[in-house]
């Protein structure tokens, strides 16, 4: 049985970054991420027997004509969709124009989709099912089911529709023992595709070694729609065995570790940094983590076993902001991880979340004075963006603090899709391209930079990352 897994084509210019993007969003330079979470489900499918293919139509260029023509050839039985809040509206005529063109099972699959489930199916014929949170077991089941003629009325985790009638199945439980997935498939979605404007080497690597996050911040999509709030790891050998596996058939020369939080659990981390030195793999690594789960000793281990940078949520420089937000950290916690972690010869860097509901102009002048203080090598200012499935998203609505045309709104480069309780949207449009003006023409930030060169890698990290603060200032719009 043939099965297509498709991240589809974005509307409008620029390029969509949807899959394994925690925030789905246009821009203008074509920098996109591996879409580890479909490559993933893809290699289980084709573990399992299956005549599976993946594409990502927005790397490949495609509009929805060149995308449906595509399906059309393949001719699968079963056609997955992942979509996105900014592109909902382009995805579902995208899944209108294969329904028409080929007799398939249209599946979509993604956080919106998780959350509005019920009024897509009972509003939108043409779907046929949603598949909700952790896609792997549930669509391989699907697929067993399909092919093997039985209904899915015993699937979790998913919702479709019976005579008209919307169908909510009961929701999968989250996948306990990560070792036994396969590792992403790497043919279909090819790594020299998805370089990063933060990676140092010509053939990156992302890999995920966790999944789930016991955190509440408001603002985070994933957890309440996707992967859940139970922490769960791969093994130290596995992710090492996979490393080893990418460096042998595919050379790479660095590896991302897009983790939530990869410092979740520190003896993982030590173990897995043991067989990085064991094994000799001898390469550069990233990873993101929390400012409260670091020490000085796990660091030290990290840089011997090549860890490069790590990336945190700093989200604010404003205790309240801090508070209501659900963050769990305080200022102290930033500027002592950011303190330690160069201590230990790793570089730090980190997220700014501006527009939160307690924002206002001290506490966005708060955050920029201390963006400056805590000496970071790099920080990246976002604005908050409330999507359906965050707690966020239910604050805003039951505060009246939206202000939206469509769902496109979200793309960020619309400007603010939410007032706070004490700016305007007018107020806060612009104001991202002027803090990273503010901030990345600071003398003290131009000569730390400067300072972190040691070599020729280094400077492409840095002219990739001019590039993209430059491409978005430029193609925002707001």
């Amino acid at each position: 049985m043939r099965v297509l897994i498709a991240n589809p084509p974005w509307p409008g210019e620029g390029y969509g970054t949807r899959t394994n993007i925690r925030w789905p969003h246009r821009r203008g330079d074509k920098v996109l991420t591996f879409p580890v979470y479909l490559a993933t489900a893809l290699a289980v499918l084709k573990k399992n027997g299956f005549d599976a293919k993946g594409i990502d139509a927005v790397e490949k260029e495609f509009g929805i004509p060149a995308f449906v023509d595509y399906v059309k050839k393949f001719n699968p039985e079963i056609i997955l969709l992942e979509v996105s809040t900014p592109s909902i509206m382009y995805d579902l005529e995208t899944a209108f124009q294969i329904k028409k063109e080929v007799n398939c099972l249209v599946v979509l699959w993604g956080p919106h989709a998780s959350y509005f489930d019920k009024e897509i199916i009972e509003n939108y014929k043409f779907v046929d099912l949603i598949i909700k949170g952790e896609l792997d077991c549930t669509l391989l089941e699907l697929c067993n089911n399909y092919s093997n003629k039985k209904g899915v009325k015993e699937i979790r985790g998913i919702t479709y529709r019976e005579k008209d009638k919307v169908i909510v199945n009961d929701p999968r439980e989250l996948i306990d023992n990560l070792d036994e997935l396969p590792f992403a498939d790497r043919e279909d979605f090819r790594i020299e595709k998805y370089q990063q404007a933060f990676y140092t080497g010509k053939k990156a690597a992302l890999l995920i070694s966790t999944r789930g996050c016991p955190y509440r911040c408001t603002f985070c999509l994933w957890p309440d729609t996707l992967y859940g709030h139970k922490f769960r790891a791969r093994s130290a050998k596995n992710v090492a065995e996979e490393i080893e596996f990418l460096k042998r058939n595919y050379n790479i020369d660095e590896i991302y570790f897009d983790d939530d939080s990869f410092l979740i659990d520190k003896e993982r981390v030590r173990e897995l940094c043991n067989e990085l030195i064991k094994r000799k793999i001898n390469l550069i690594w990233r990873c993101m983590a929390r400012v409260n789960n670091v020490d000085e000793e796990t660091l030290g281990l990290m840089k011997k076993a090549g860890c490069k940078d790590i990336f945190y949520g700093f989200e604010s420089g404003s205790d309240k902001i801090l508070k209501t937000s659900s963050k769990g950290i305080t200022k102290e916690q930033i500027i002592n991880a950011v303190k330690l972690t160069k201590k230990a010869g790793i570089m730090s860097s980190g997220s700014f979340v501006i527009g939160l509901p307690e924002e206002s102009k001290e506490t966005i002048s708060e955050t920029i004075k201390f963006a400056k203080q805590v000496h970071a090598d790099y920080v990246q200012f976002t604005l908050a963006a409330a999507f359906p499935g965050t707690k966020l998203y239910e604050e805003a609505r039951s505060m009246n603090l939206f202000e939206y045309n469509s769902w496109e709104d979200f793309d960020g480069c619309h400007g603010a899709v939410m007032k706070t309780k004490y700016l305007s949207k007018k107020e806060l449009n612009g104001i991202i391209r002027k803090m990273n003006l503010r901030y990345y023409t600071s003398p003290r930030v131009i000569f730390q930079n400067m300072r972190s060169i040691r070599n020729l890698k280094d400077i492409r990290r840095i002219i990739r990352g001019v590039s993209s603060i430059i491409s978005r200032i430029m193609f925002y719009k707001g």
